[in-house]
């Protein structure tokens, strides 16, 4: 597990500068919005929002390796929609950006690191299902997703879904809401399970395995930064919401939350911040989905 505050040193700020003279940039997505701190918030007394905002500091939980969602960039921090997303969030709490500690998650870690209170909240493509709700809250959702595969360019094995041909190695990421519901849709899938997303595109590279099952957005943020060999199928199965992930038991945390992500969209945030990272590859609508009634 990795937690960061802010930009870095100045080697890395010297590299930066190397790599733009050489290549013109140094991220895949467009500059994130900038969204003003609310001056003097107006939060429920005693509520894990104003809690917050008198620590000073959101604790949140993302994944580093989402291109156009979530990545780290070359200054060390994470940037992408679910990180303006979040940084919307903050500043209506009266936070600037730099105020939030960014803790690194992966698949199989997001609700424990909840429960335990190392984080406020996950933002991390966490899809909402009803064996999640048995242990945490969710807020939103925020997108309504499908799964779909990746495979290599020209898809040479000529695969048309997770099981056809026969006998592919298909894989996922451990503790994933894919790896699950691939298996319950084709159960004799041969899947086999990294615990984050690089390693199931480096094992497509390698020829380690033939496809790799993911969400379509994250998916289209992997193949724009590797055209060259790789692909979506374009065959969608299995459609999902990802949600905000909330300790349990705080309908408060959760009303706050939805509130944000109603304005993020009625202010035009939501479509500007899709529009300058992931909305440049994925075909997924940018569109706040019906939100949940927070119990």
């Amino acid at each position: 597990m990795q937690t960061i505050r802010s930009v870095t040193a100045p080697a890395v700020f010297l590299l930066a500068l190397a790599l733009v003279a050489l290549f013109g940039s140094t991220s895949m997505v467009s500059p994130g919005l900038e969204p003003q701190p609310v001056q003097a918030p107006q939060l429920v007394p005693g509520s894990t929002p104003a809690a917050i905002a008198q620590r000073g500091v959101l604790r949140v939980g993302v994944k580093f390796d989402h291109p156009g969602l979530s990545m780290k960039n070359l200054q060390g921090t994470p940037e992408g929609f679910e990180v303006d997303m979040v940084e919307y969030i903050a500043a209506k709490m009266g936070l600037p950006k730099g105020s939030i500690a960014w803790t690194e998650v992966t698949s199989a870690n997001r609700e424990q690191l909840l429960n335990q209170g190392k984080v406020d909240m996950v933002v991390a493509t966490l899809t909402i299902t009803d064996k999640r709700k048995q242990i945490i809250d969710f807020a939103g959702p925020y997108l309504d997703i499908t799964q779909d595969l990746i495979v290599p360019k020209g898809n040479p094995e000529g695969i048309k879904s997770p099981v056809d041909p026969a006998g592919i190695q298909v894989c996922s990421t451990l503790g994933g809401a894919v790896s699950q519901a691939t298996r319950k849709i084709y159960p004799d899938v041969k899947l086999i399970e990294f615990d984050n997303s690089a390693k199931c595109i480096d094992a497509i590279k390698t020829g380690a395995v033939d496809a790799y099952a993911t969400q379509s957005a994250i998916g289209a943020g992997y193949v724009s930064k590797d055209k060259e060999y790789l692909e979506m199928l374009g065959n969608p199965y299995a459609p999902e919401k990802w949600g905000i992930g909330l300790k349990k038991g705080d309908p408060t945390m959760c009303s706050f939350v939805n509130e944000q992500l109603t304005s993020f969209e009625s202010d035009g945030s939501y479509a500007e911040a899709w529009n300058k990272s992931i909305g440049q590859y994925s075909k997924e609508p940018a569109a706040l989905p019906e939100l949940v009634t927070c119990q």
